[in-house]
């Protein structure tokens, strides 16, 4: 029998992007266990439920703004160890688009966590920040992702 947690994890996140003067800012998390790194928001893919659905649900879930997805940029894998557990996810990542304008004007949005109920803070942030800030961002190859993907229009 094979142990769930070995498993690799179907996941989705999702980039809103939010035009500013010096650049087109991102929305991310920043994490700061086993070192500090930045994530897009998003989670697990219940089954039966496609990746653009999901990415839209943990939007509402983590942040409780409704987002529709924009593109799907592409497909990322990444075997990592978290918190002194080995993980495997493959991300698919997703432009998305707030669909109020509220989130755009904040600079700080709340994201909390439905398994846990933690809560952490979401940024914006330029892509060349976050390069300059030496700190990781995941998934693996998101930069290459958002700059030289096809855009695909999600259903």
């Amino acid at each position: 029998m094979t142990d769930e947690s070995r498993r690799p994890r179907a996941h989705t996140v999702g980039i809103p992007r939010r035009p500013r003067d010096g650049g087109e800012e991102l929305l991310v998390e920043r994490y700061t266990r086993d070192g500090p790194f930045y994530r897009p928001i998003g989670g697990g893919i219940e089954f039966g439920e496609h990746s653009h659905e999901a990415v839209v649900r943990e939007f509402r879930e983590e942040t409780g703004y409704a987002v529709e997805p924009r593109a799907f940029l592409g497909v990322s894998e990444n075997v990592f160890t978290f918190d002194g557990t080995s993980g495997h996810e493959v991300s698919l990542v997703y432009e998305v688009a707030f669909l109020a304008d509220e989130p755009y004007e904040s600079e700080i949005i709340t994201v909390t966590k439905e398994s846990d109920g933690s809560t952490r803070e979401a940024t914006w942030h330029t892509p060349a920040e976050l390069r300059a800030y030496g700190e990781p961002c995941y998934p693996e190859g998101l930069f290459d992702l958002l700059g030289g993907a096809d855009r695909i229009t999600t259903p």
